[in-house]
């Protein structure tokens, strides 16, 4: 098979929380990752899950498990990833394993941390997970405790390292793309 990037247009329209930079690395790394099964938390309105099941399409395999209701979803664009995404109301609903999580919810350090921790016995034996907004106080703080409290869990850093200021005019910072490999049964 010959990768050809035919959906990357995706990456421009969908309609993410993400800086260009964020998407492009995304679509970039399904597409050098070829995983077989995603995992997507945080949906919003599905931008995210448009740029995977784009570069999913582009590889001719994969699909996507998206926790969450869809509500923020509009019809079209649930029906542009429909072929290849299965939504589930919640992590337990979710059957792994996952070769990549893309966690994206509640920037809290404890709900962070708790996700991590429900997602992980999801994955696959060598998995990678990333994690957006990894330069909010909040989620930076649970990648932490994540990596001392599990076995398994290898940060390998900020991979998508720009940073953008509360819209809101509050302290927070937002964005970044923070991976994490996985190995279950590490040393």
């Amino acid at each position: 098979m010959s990768f050809l990037p035919r959906r990357f247009h995706v990456v421009h329209t969908a309609p993410a929380w993400m800086s260009m930079q964020e998407r492009v690395l995304l679509y970039a790394f399904v597409c050098g990752l070829e995983p077989e099964r995603v995992l997507e938390t945080g949906t919003g309105k599905g931008g995210a899950t448009m740029i995977v099941c784009a570069a999913l399409d582009d590889l001719e395999a994969g699909s996507i498990v998206s926790v969450g209701d869809g509500a923020e979803l509009d019809g079209a664009d649930r029906d542009a990833i429909g072929h290849r995404t299965t939504r589930v109301a919640t992590l337990a609903e979710a059957a792994g394993p996952f070769d990549l999580a893309l966690l994206d919810g509640d920037p809290a350090a404890e709900s962070v941390a708790a996700d991590v921790a429900a997602v992980l016995p999801l994955l696959a034996g060598e998995a990678h997970l990333l994690l957006h907004d990894a330069n909010h106080a909040g989620v930076a703080a649970g990648i932490e405790r994540c990596l001392r409290a599990h076995d398994g869990l290898v940060d390998a850093g900020l991979v998508a390292t720009r940073a953008t200021a509360d819209e809101g005019g509050g302290d927070a910072r937002w964005g970044g793309l923070r991976l994490l490999r996985f190995t279950r049964d590490a040393p």
